[in-house]
């Protein structure tokens, strides 16, 4: 598990839980079923309504790669590249038949340079690959952001509900602090579970989604320099431009 994913959800948790011990009210009366039957079987609801079910599954199992502790390094892609792009020089386009990788991106790129593939048809089918990636990437964030959005709208119709309810009962005064704690926990329910769940894991899945496109770039801007039959010391320059300068060779 990615330790700071881990870490940063603890801290949410650490913080909500001290926050409600601190106050002279019990943990329990922060706990109320209706308000968050109404904010999270809603929100789900009404996400659910704005995609197609795969879609909306898909980006629901997507969650675990924002804790996830594998991370792409572009340093490690650009070596595995360079040397590959000597062998490619030296013994012919050949050389990356017998090379395997376990990125079937990588795989693929290579069995197209192998099978001849024309220099703009390559970069084509790579790059539309690429989009196509990173596309279905951006559908699991949008669900995610979707989440964000219509959490809090949510809350507001169980406040809503909750001062209808009070509303009602203002023959009963003792009734209305106890109603109005209950309208304002759905409130509370929607901000929480937009602002400290939802949101931060759309911003997690977006930082991988970019890893996932910048690797699969730096690829095909080598798989492509290796096609043209570019000097390994242009490519190595080239991919190269994909790091920072102080972590360049």
């Amino acid at each position: 598990m990615d330790k700071n994913s881990f870490l940063g959800f603890a801290l949410v948790i650490i913080a909500i839980v001290f926050g409600i011990m601190f106050t002279d009210i019990s943990f329990i009366a922060y706990l109320n079923v209706p308000s968050m039957f109404v904010v999270f079987v809603g929100t789900f609801g009404a996400v659910m309504m704005s995609y197609r079910y795969d879609v909306f599954i898909t980006s629901i199992k997507n969650i675990k790669h924002a804790f996830s502790q594998k991370e792409v390094k572009l340093s490690s892609t650009i070596d595995e590249c360079s040397e590959l792009a000597q062998a490619v020089r030296s013994e012919g386009v050949l050389a990356a038949e017998s090379y395997t990788t376990a990125d079937p991106f990588f795989q693929k790129s290579l069995a197209m340079l192998v099978d001849g593939l024309d220099d703009t048809k390559l970069e084509e089918s790579l790059s539309k690959e690429i989009f196509l990636t990173r596309e279905r990437n951006n559908s699991s964030i949008k669900v995610l952001n979707s989440f964000s959005e219509l959490a809090p709208a949510l809350g507001m119709i169980g406040t809503l509900i909750g001062l209808v309810a009070m509303l009602m009962n203002m023959d009963d005064p003792k009734s209305i602090g106890s109603a109005m704690a209950v309208a304002l926990l759905t409130t509370l329910y929607g901000a929480l579970m937009a602002n400290c769940f939802s949101s931060p894991l759309a911003k997690k899945l977006s930082e991988r989604s970019l890893e996932i496109y910048q690797h699969q770039s730096l690829v095909k801007d080598a798989v492509v320099c290796m096609s043209k039959g570019e000097n390994p010391r242009y490519t190595l320059e080239y991919i190269q431009t994909y790091l920072d300068h102080k972590y360049r060779k």
